[in-house]
């Protein structure tokens, strides 16, 4: 996944949301189908933001065609429960300029938003992460943090196994 070059402008996008979001979801529905086919993990009686987050990272996995976009009502929890699955690199943006970064530096493949920034300001971030592509940058950093994930997933303390970017050397 971390090296996979390009935009999301296109894809797949599954798209989990909680409560705070009901009331505008066709609205937020319509926005993201103007950059791929929207599928919706969630269910109306499963609404929370755990829940949804659980289910759209799970369908992710593996998955190179796909994007996930999570809204809460400050999208931070989303972010942080998004990032404990394998493969998923979930960033919380409030700005544009946030998701830009968030694919140029990072490769974020799950955006996650706050419900409480609205609908316009959303728009905007969700068209800057899906249409800036991923250009290859910073791909030392990114594989450090693939290394991470592979060590906590085989339980593994930082530092003891393998190549690190940030090891000194002696």
């Amino acid at each position: 996944m971390i090296r996979q070059l390009g935009a999301h402008d296109g894809k797949e996008i599954v798209f989990g949301f909680d409560r705070y979001l009901l009331a505008e979801l066709d609205a937020y529905v319509d926005v993201l189908g103007r950059f791929g086919t929207v599928v919706q993990e969630v269910e109306h009686d499963e609404l929370h933001y755990l829940s949804s987050a659980q289910k759209v990272c799970e369908r992710l996995r593996g998955q190179e065609r796909a994007v996930g976009v999570l809204c809460c009502g400050t999208g931070m929890g989303m972010s942080i429960a998004a990032n404990k699955f394998r493969e998923v690199y979930a960033a919380r943006c409030v700005s544009p300029d946030d998701a830009r970064l968030a694919r140029t530096i990072n490769n974020a493949n799950v955006l996650c938003i706050a419900s409480i920034s609205g609908l316009t300001l959303n728009t905007e971030i969700i068209e800057a992460f899906m249409r800036t592509p991923y250009e290859g940058r910073k791909l030392e950093e990114l594989q450090f943090i693939a290394e991470l994930e592979a060590d906590a997933a085989a339980n593994v303390p930082a530092g003891a196994a393998g190549p690190r970017f940030l090891r000194k050397t002696a």
